[in-house]
């Protein structure tokens, strides 16, 4: 692991590339249907569509509190369903993802 910048450390160049089975996905808000709103970036949907187009099938779950769900959050195409959210409520399993 190296120096990433604000006090974070990640992977240096050439490290191999993994395609992990569990995500634990951050977000900003989510609702029944398992969409969420990340933080603007599309990483983890590029990420997600990435392992998807190779035939994989991670588990995704979402990290949230309860009062970051919403009726309904808007979602495109490129949008990539959560099939579990993690609060401290529990965990909640949802169709979609």
């Amino acid at each position: 692991m190296i120096d990433m910048g604000f006090g974070t450390m990640g992977p240096g160049e050439g490290t191999a590339v993994l395609d992990p089975d569990v995500m634990l996905v951050p977000l900003a808000a989510f609702d029944a249907r398992g969409h969420r709103i990340g933080y603007g970036a599309g990483y983890y949907d590029r990420a997600i569509a990435r392992l998807k187009a190779k035939g994989l099938a991670p588990r995704l779950i979402g990290i949230a509190f309860d009062c970051q769900e919403v009726e309904h959050v808007p979602d495109e195409a490129h949008d990539q369903p959560l099939s579990e959210i993690l609060t401290e409520a529990g965990l909640r399993r949802f169709n979609g993802g």
